[in-house]
């Protein structure tokens, strides 16, 4: 079978986004799959070390294409023009093939130009295109085989304007894992962005009152952090090749999520907290170290409170986080067994088993 796969990001990038949309081609790859990729552009120089950074085991099965030739700004009209001349091209290549986007303008220009696809659904959909999708009822096209929802929230929050759709999560390679026993409980660790609501802050406020821990926070930062306790240590950004061995290697894991959750690092950026799937989510059940997480209804999707992580309610008070984790790291029989269920949770995600759904839904 053929896929083609249409974003709006360019490379070199280490957004979530570009390593979702290659962790599913190289899923497809598992499959005996061949892929093509339309992005806006890619920048030719180092492109090998660019590419390597996805950590991709089916590259030779993938093949990507730009469709401007230097690199541009991806304002809202670059976008527009990005769809359009995509699903323009695709209208002269081979129509057997398998067509997801997650490009909103590209799912537009595809349905005027009759061409079946897959529209790949993370956020709220706004402005233009959601007068088109919408309004004008763009989303129930014929042309649309299905919409895919990356959480069970944000399909509830279109049931009633959206007659086709799936609901699937994002996924993880469980087979880049190695498991350790849960022992003593000392080095805890975030891996992820440093965008607004990630609650980089917050674990800051938490070190200093864990003396007895070390916190390893791994991620992009955009801001220097002044007087940080000694139990705090920073480190760069990793390649997903590495993020595997960080997370199973820790003692526990964080995800401390705010109210509102930023998709960027503009503060202007939306709040995707009401219907995000996180990445990280899914790699950190797969490591097998225990999670202590915000107790976000989205996230209660996947996450079950002592049962594959600990919940935390009042999440934006550092005290319920440094009373739990006081509580829980003498537990090791309670870990132990949330570490269990974690991986037995994270079979059910994988990038294999949610390629494959795409490929019935062609087929049937």
């Amino acid at each position: 079978m053929k896929i083609i796969y249409i974003a709006d990001f360019t490379l070199p990038t280490n957004r979530a986004y570009a390593i979702h949309v290659f962790k599913m081609l190289d899923a497809f790859g598992d499959h005996g799959s061949k892929s093509q990729l339309f992005i806006p552009y890619y920048d030719k120089k180092n492109f090998k070390k660019t590419i390597n950074f996805f950590d991709l085991k089916n590259l030779t099965s993938i093949k990507i294409n730009r469709i401007f030739k230097k690199r541009i700004n991806l304002n809202f009209i670059n976008r527009i023009f990005f769809g359009y001349k995509t699903a323009r091209r695709l209208k002269y290549l081979d129509n057997n093939s398998l067509i997801i986007t997650r490009s909103l303008m590209a799912s537009i220009f595809l349905t005027v130009f009759k061409i079946k696809h897959f529209l790949e659904i993370h956020q709220e959909i706004r402005g233009l295109t959601k007068f088109f999708l919408i309004n004008m009822n763009f989303i129930n096209s014929k042309f649309i085989i299905s919409n895919i929802f990356v959480s069970r929230s944000l399909a509830n929050y279109y049931r009633k304007k959206i007659y086709r759709f799936q609901i699937l999560h994002d996924g993880v390679d469980i087979k880049k894992f190695k498991i350790k026993k849960i022992k003593k409980i000392k080095k805890i660790s975030y891996v992820g962005s440093f965008y607004k609501g990630r609650g980089i802050s917050l674990i800051i406020e938490i070190a200093k009152e864990l003396t007895d821990f070390n916190f390893f926070l791994y991620g992009k930062r955009n801001e220097k952090f002044n007087k940080l306790p000694k139990n705090i240590f920073l480190k760069p950004f990793v390649e997903q090749s590495k993020i595997p061995d960080i997370l199973s290697k820790s003692d526990l894991l964080l995800l401390p999520y705010s109210k509102k959750v930023h998709i960027s690092s503009d503060s202007n950026s939306p709040d995707n907290s009401k219907f995000m799937s996180p990445l990280k989510l899914f790699e950190s059940l797969a490591s097998g170290t225990p999670i202590f997480c915000s107790n976000i209804k989205v996230l209660r999707e996947v996450l079950k409170n002592d049962y594959n992580s600990i919940l935390i309610n009042r999440f934006e008070n550092k005290y319920e986080w440094i009373n739990k984790i006081k509580k829980n790291s003498n537990n090791l029989k309670k870990l132990s067994k949330i570490s269990k269920n974690a991986l037995i949770t994270s079979k059910k995600y994988t990038w294999f088993k949610r390629s494959k759904v795409f490929i019935d839904i062609y087929n049937s």
